[in-house]
């Protein structure tokens, strides 16, 4: 039975992505959330279409000038990763002894050997990131949970296979968590293994006991 995608991007991030404004990894997760979400596809092309009327009403040379800047400005703020839009066919990815689909957005990424660091019932593949922005696969096998935490920055959870569950509900294929320092969360999976793209412009903090003696080594593996 396909899952059907209840947690999407708001409105704003769907227009900033389209304008080429947020930050590459960002952009990253939008992307690989159309390549999963039709109702969010929908979304971007009335967006788009609107933005190409609202062009075409300008007069003649202000519509030419703001067009070359938009074009020049998609082209140099548009992340490599996201470049290629048009090509949305998921690959399949050899994942701890399995293979699994994951969105197009994602192939460029994921060309070299992936090197997982493995935490308990957690595994982690670094794929991008400058300084603390940080994009990373999580791979949390069954019965397994993160420890309680809340977040510094944004903390944005893609989901590409399976399901996973905090406090305020769960969460599928194409599932768009994000959380901010205003929430504190304990993921986990229950019956079956799931796999998540995670994007973190800070830090996380565990909460709890000795997890949290983790805080200062958590750029190891997250």
């Amino acid at each position: 039975m396909i899952h059907a995608v209840k947690h999407h991007p708001a409105l704003e991030l769907l227009e900033q992505y389209i304008e080429a404004s947020l930050a590459p990894e960002l952009s990253l997760a939008i992307a690989a959330h159309l390549d999963l979400c039709p109702h969010c596809q929908r979304i971007k092309m009335d967006l788009e279409a609107e933005a190409g009327t609202a062009l075409a009403s300008l007069p003649e040379e202000q519509a030419a000038e703001t067009e070359w800047q938009q074009m020049l400005d998609f082209i140099t703020a548009q992340p490599e990763v996201v470049a290629q839009m048009q090509q949305r066919q998921p690959f399949a990815l050899q994942i701890q002894n399995s293979e699994i689909l994951v969105p197009a957005s994602l192939k460029p990424l994921l060309h070299n050997k992936l090197k997982w660091l493995n935490l308990g019932g957690i595994s982690t593949a670094k794929l991008a990131g400058e300084d603390q922005h940080n994009v990373s696969l999580l791979y949390i096998r069954k019965d397994s949970e993160v420890p309680q935490h809340t977040h510094l920055g944004l903390e944005i959870t893609l989901v590409l296979k399976g399901k996973i569950y905090d406090e305020s509900g769960c969460y599928g294929e194409g599932d768009l968590l994000i959380n901010t320092p205003d929430h504190t969360h304990t993921p986990r999976t229950m019956s079956e293994d799931c796999l998540c793209l995670s994007v973190l412009t800070a830090p996380l903090k565990f909460k709890k006991g000795l997890t949290r003696l983790l805080n200062p080594l958590q750029h190891l593996f997250y």
